[in-house]
């Protein structure tokens, strides 16, 4: 069962924001506020999974790099026979 969302010291104006957003939406504040914390937590898990992504790509090209440094340019280790 939902329980109620307790901020506080978020200010004046944000707390105003809150509601206008929530009336606009039709949903409570709080309900406004866990959409936004959810949409918060799934960016950023993705941002985390695309830099892992990215790492693990850099570390792919340099193992290239590394490879046509030492045996030149070759596609026979690709080929299947």
């Amino acid at each position: 069962m939902p329980s109620p969302l307790n901020i506080r010291d978020i200010g004046k104006d944000r707390k105003a924001a809150l509601e206008l957003e929530a009336k606009a939406t039709g949903n409570s504040i709080a309900e406004v506020v866990r959409d936004w914390i959810d949409a918060g937590i799934a960016r950023s898990r993705a941002e985390r999974e695309r830099a892992a992504w990215i790492a693990s790509a850099k570390e792919g090209i340099a193992d290239e790099s590394c490879h046509l440094e030492q045996n030149g340019p070759s596609l026979a280790r690709f080929r299947q026979v």
